[in-house]
């Protein structure tokens, strides 16, 4: 079979200008009809010549016929590049096989490499998830994702189609992540492993649509009347995502949050927006699991223009009996993976004062599921207003809250989730003491997880909490855990005068000293440094950054 390989991009615009139909001819005597094919590789020529490698040990095989091999199983990021720097808007496509596939590997095929560090790309990750990802030097964000099978010893079929800002990612012709990215506006396309071996074979870049299946044989004759097209008719692709808009006044498709969330299809793929317009939407709102990818956006950018609350406690008599508990209370439950919240509120606006319950806990919101980002958004309540959890004890539920405001008081950010609160404010609210207004955490981590809370670059306010009156932590073993020691580093924050000079207590009998608690760097007057504060040494301190803490199994990075 004629081997259409690395066509140079002047070369192809040339040969559209003359016509799409003309016959091209490439290297070796091969031809084809697709005038708008940029590179193709199948590796039958035994060699990888006009290919860059960065890291790896990278040579051509055979699996049934040539491939290109990557075998170095320790190279955490074996890069191969071809192609043209200015490459815009193409397709990319090849087939991959991972040989290994470690819980920190990853195999992926690149598009838009502007650098060595700096590109798009679609990644096989163990644990049955295809990623879309941005990559700015080294800094990888998830554009999408998908659950679909990756195992070991077969092979998958990855498309990137890249025009404009719009990303899409294919799995065996099926769209499964899209996003907007523009880390790289253009650059050369690639083949990646980390820590982990592979094997690539028929590489395929086109200026648009799918690339052939195949390379074309033969020349064809091209038909007197054909009339010349400066570029194909692009293949039709299923959309992006879907969106939706919620108005208390009947102008969006929806008047309630809750209906916007129903309407989102059981098992979505891409991201699902929902862009909430000005006002209060008084509301229980629940995404379950089987609706990821969802966003909640706040329409104006000013948190405080949409807002979702509702006023249960733990102690709230339920209308089936009993009460709603803790978790019941939540005004908001996130277990769908994958959500995101921008500009807006989330408030429990439980009145404490006008009721005496026994059981006060209100929860604004409840969350169990992973990577979720909330990105200047309001958590209002008292004591637990923000219960960050996971699925179950044996599952890491990853948030990263940046640009937030939390506000409570007894225990208001709590939870076995792993969270970074990354340049929030985090405010305390007096309960009328002299000596103890609250606790600023509450942390539930599990033994297994290294990681639980991290405040970097925060703010630590108070409404009217004196001096020397408020904790930031205390231990909490639900329902007598031994095995939840919980996690907590404070570190280059400035913490007002209301933190405690002794600021880690204990709790239902559990000391703190067992915890996982540590500050580095901090600053303001209640960073005074005792013996009750452990601090973390600088060599600590690299292993306990927001990348850290959420990059997991999977290396998911969303700080920004």
């Amino acid at each position: 079979m004629p081997t259409i390989r690395r066509r140079p991009l002047l070369a192809v615009l040339t040969a559209v200008a003359t016509t799409a139909l003309l016959a091209l001819a490439l290297p070796g005597g091969a031809s084809s009809a697709y005038a708008d094919t940029l590179l193709h590789d199948d590796f039958s020529d035994g060699d990888t010549s006009g290919w860059s490698r960065s890291g790896g040990t990278w040579s051509v095989g055979t699996d049934g016929s040539a491939v290109l091999e990557q075998s170095k199983a320790d190279t955490d990021n074996a890069r191969l590049f071809a192609g043209t720097s200015s490459w815009t808007d193409y397709t990319v496509q090849a087939r991959i096989k991972a040989v290994s596939l470690p819980s920190t590997g990853a195999v992926a095929l690149l598009a838009r490499a502007s650098g060595a560090t700096t590109y798009l790309r679609l990644a096989l990750h163990p644990g049955n998830q295809v990623r879309l990802e941005a990559v700015r030097s080294g800094t990888v964000t998830t554009l999408g994702a998908s659950a679909r099978p990756v195992t070991t010893g077969t092979w998958y079929t990855l498309r990137v189609e890249v025009a404009g800002a719009a990303v899409r990612g294919y799995l065996d012709g099926t769209l499964v992540a899209a996003g907007t990215s523009t880390v790289a506006t253009t650059g050369r396309i690639g083949v990646q492993t980390r820590y982990a071996t592979a094997r690539f074979d028929d590489v395929t870049v086109t200026t648009g649509g799918t690339p052939p299946t195949t390379p074309p044989t033969g020349t064809p004759t091209v038909p007197p009347t054909a009339t010349p097209t400066a570029t194909p008719t692009p293949t039709s692709t299923p959309p992006a995502g879907q969106s939706a808009v919620v108005a208390t006044d009947g102008s969006g498709d929806f008047t309630s949050v809750q209906a916007a969330v129903d309407a989102v299809p059981a098992g979505n793929t891409s991201r699902y927006t929902i862009t909430i317009r000005p006002g209060t939407y008084r509301e229980v709102v629940k995404i379950p699991a089987d609706k990821p990818y969802v966003s909640f956006v706040g329409a104006t950018g000013d948190a405080r223009d949409v807002v979702i609350t509702y006023d249960n406690a733990s102690g709230t008599p339920h209308p089936d009996g009993g009460t709603y508990g803790t978790s019941g209370s939540a005004s908001v439950t996130v277990d769908g993976n994958d959500f995101t919240a921008r500009h807006l509120t989330f408030s429990n606006s439980f009145d404490e004062a006008a009721h005496d319950y026994s059981a006060e806990q209100a929860v604004a919101v409840l969350t169990r599921a992973d990577r979720l980002v909330f990105d200047n958004v309001r958590f209002l309540g008292n004591q637990d207003t923000l219960y960050h959890n996971s699925a179950n004890t044996g599952a890491i539920g990853r948030a990263y809250f940046r640009d937030c405001y939390v506000e409570g008081d007894v225990d208001f950010i709590f939870g076995r989730g792993t969270g970074v609160f990354d340049r929030c404010e985090i405010r305390s609210l007096s309960r009328g003491s002299a000596s103890n207004n609250g606790y600023v955490t509450a942390p539930s981590t599990m033994i297994t997880n290294r990681y639980g809370f991290l405040f970097t670059g925060c703010v630590l306010t108070t409404d009217s909490a004196g001096p020397q009156s408020v904790h930031l932590g205390r231990p909490w073993h639900p329902g007598g855990d031994v095995n939840a020691i919980g996690q907590v580093v404070f570190r280059d924050s400035v913490l007002g005068a209301h933190v405690k000079d002794s600021p880690w207590t204990d709790m239902s009998g559990f000391s703190w000293r067992d915890a996982r608690f540590f500050e580095y760097r901090n600053t303001g007057p209640g960073a005074t440094v005792t013996a009750d504060r452990p601090q973390l040494t600088d060599a600590q301190a690299p292993g306990y950054t927001a990348q850290t803490y959420l990059a997991g199994p999977d290396g998911w990075n969303p700080v920004s």
